[in-house]
């Protein structure tokens, strides 16, 4: 995994691009056991890096496609990622705060350092983790599993009865109410 010492950032900034792997990324993904998808291609990534102050400052871009299951069909498919990125790094501090503090907008860009370096694979990660849809569908349209039979409704429909769904409300249509 790449890392970037902070001695190495000049003061103008840097330009940097680089490339991880499939076997890399897959090795790294096994620290997570509750992730779900494996990346198809090796993730390509560049950052403009520059110092402001004790901070770090980072703009920067990823691209890969990943191997998603979607939530209807439970089919896999290919899923095409490209996002840009802003962040701000900050030493970490050992002291824990006192009192709570409100995040800002702002704050929800910053992330930490500690030891002098940072770990830029980890963070170019981070940004493919951020842009996993919560639902991934393999087309906007699918219909998914039937519920009595399991058939998958893309390929054909079946021939089950649907029972139709109770509401809540239901009971609500034998109340007699005089007027």
């Amino acid at each position: 995994m790449f890392t970037l010492k902070l001695e190495e950032i000049p003061g103008e900034g840097l330009d940097l691009k680089w490339t991880e792997e499939r076997a890399s990324l897959l090795a790294y993904l096994e620290n997570f056991p509750q992730i779900d998808f494996e990346f198809e291609t090796p993730l390509f990534s560049e950052a403009k890096i520059w110092k402001a102050g004790q901070s770090i400052l980072m703009r920067g871009r990823v691209e890969t496609s990943l191997r998603l299951q979607c939530v209807r069909c439970l089919k896999p498919f290919s899923y095409p990622l490209s996002s840009v990125f802003e962040l701000t790094l900050h030493p970490l501090k050992s002291e824990s705060p006192i009192e709570e503090v409100e995040l800002e907008a702002e704050d929800m860009e910053a992330t930490f350092f500690e030891g002098g370096e940072i770990h830029l694979s980890e963070i170019a990660c981070e940004q493919v983790f951020l842009e996993i849809p919560y639902k991934p569908l393999c087309q906007e349209e699918c219909k998914g599993l039937c519920p009595v039979c399991g058939k998958d409704l893309n390929l054909s429909s079946c021939e089950c009865v649907k029972d139709e769904l109770a509401s809540g409300f239901s009971a609500l249509k034998k109340l007699k109410l005089e007027s």
